[in-house]
């Protein structure tokens, strides 16, 4: 049987240089072996940079190659749709980056073609593969605060892409919802493990570009539960989660963006308090080990795609309630 997946880059993307390719090298059922810009020149000199066996002019010539199992697409949003279903009529298994589309409706029609074609669609939520995240999960299980009552989280960073960078324009799904606001709002359901009954959504938007700098949201789910989330392009780092139970709290404060960091999870009940320290790790590796398990083993990765479905479906509203001003139910 087969030991490694050979992987295909479609785009010069920067998450593929920091995060992806790193990943795919250090994966122990990984291997890098084409990659495909727009700019032939481009693709070529990351072929030899990064140790690539082949570069393509194009995407769809790397779609193309027999040789390639999987690729990872980290285009701009509003291409995610188009070359994953390409992708799939390739017979390619996809990790998408997050956000999966720019809409339910789109992701629907992904999660079909793919699930037509046999083949395995992911969206790159990283964070959900960090032991952080299972080892929170578990104190939950366990009872460690009582039933869960309200969940906060915030994912916010200072913005400094040029004008050429996609997260600036409306028509390519730029804007901190998208880009930010899907780790909170998936953290939320995973927490909950429903989903959520309405969704109230407030927005500032940048004067002229008439992208979302910076959205809060208020997620009601089932049993009187709340979900307060935000995301913005114009705050100080964070990157946090916390959880707060009957009879306690537990708090991630670097749920989402870990780096190679050790990080802690915070258990508090009453006036103690316990730190449980989770060594760093790898968290884009773990996924890629993931989806190349599922690859080669036939195995379904741990979130369905009708999970992603869900999650574009929350931003809908979150949208959709930004526009009218009132809550939208689900």
């Amino acid at each position: 049987m087969k030991s490694k997946v050979t992987w295909g880059i479609l785009g010069c993307a920067r998450i593929a240089q920091s995060a992806l390719i790193p990943a795919i090298r250090e994966a122990k059922n990984g291997a890098l072996y084409g990659i495909a810009a727009r700019d032939k020149k481009r693709a070529q000199e990351w072929a030899g940079r990064y140790g690539f066996q082949k570069y393509y002019e194009d995407y769809q010539s790397l779609l193309n190659d027999p040789d390639i199992d999987a690729v990872y697409i980290p285009l701009p949003n509003h291409l995610h749709g188009v070359w994953a279903c390409r992708a799939a009529r390739a017979g390619k298994h996809v990790l998408c980056e997050k956000p999966l589309a720019l809409n339910s409706s789109e992701a629907r029609r992904m999660i079909d073609e793919t699930d037509h074609a046999g083949i395995i669609l992911m969206e790159a939520f990283m964070y959900r593969f960090h032991p952080q995240i299972k080892k929170a999960l578990q104190l939950l299980e366990s009872g460690a605060i009582g039933s869960i009552r309200f969940l906060r989280s915030s994912f916010t960073i200072i913005c400094a892409g040029g004008k050429e960078d996609y997260r600036w324009s409306p028509e390519m799904g730029g804007g901190a919802l998208y880009d930010l606001g899907c780790y909170t709002i998936n953290a939320a359901r995973l927490v909950f493990g429903e989903e959520p009954i309405s969704v109230y959504a407030r927005a500032h938007f940048h004067p002229r570009l008439k992208v979302d700098l910076s959205t809060s949201m208020l997620l009601e789910f089932p049993r009187n539960r709340i979900a307060l989330l935000d995301c913005s392009f114009e705050c100080q780092f964070q990157s946090c989660l916390e959880i707060v139970g009957r009879e306690g709290r537990i708090t991630l404060p670097r749920s989402y963006s870990t780096g190679m960091l050790d990080v802690p999870i915070l258990v508090i009940k009453g006036d103690k308090l316990r730190t449980i320290t989770i060594p760093s790790t790898n968290q884009y590796r773990r996924m890629v080990e993931h989806f190349g398990e599922c690859i080669l083993k036939n195995h379904l990765p741990s979130y369905s795609g009708e999970d992603l479905y869900k999650n574009m479906r929350v931003i809908d509203a979150a949208f959709k309630s930004i526009r009218s001003g009132r809550p939208v139910e689900l």
